[in-house]
């Protein structure tokens, strides 16, 4: 499987109904599971983004982030993280 892009976040979101369809079909997985999947490219943007290059606490320590798998409505996989209540969308 090719590594998955990052796409969007909840607060802006390509389609309503389509976040509201990933978050209703998803499970929690492990960093390590979700780490596999996403593409280094955009998992290093998304850090960054949230402030962890220059930080002590490392993302996958980070009690406050979860990962999660589901799939989109035509049943392709999607994975995100939720860092203090905001989905970050990969597919």
């Amino acid at each position: 499987m090719e590594r998955l892009n990052y796409r969007y976040n909840c607060t802006s979101p390509k389609s309503l109904s389509e976040l509201e369809y990933i978050i209703e079909h998803e499970r929690q997985i492990t960093y390590k599971t979700f780490r596999s999947k996403i593409d280094t490219e955009d998992f290093n943007y998304i850090k960054s983004m949230l402030g962890y290059d220059n930080s002590p606490i490392k993302l996958k320590d980070d009690w406050a982030v979860s990962y999660h798998k589901s799939k989109l409505p035509n049943g392709e996989p999607v994975y995100y993280l939720q860092h203090s209540m905001i989905e970050y969308i990969f597919y």
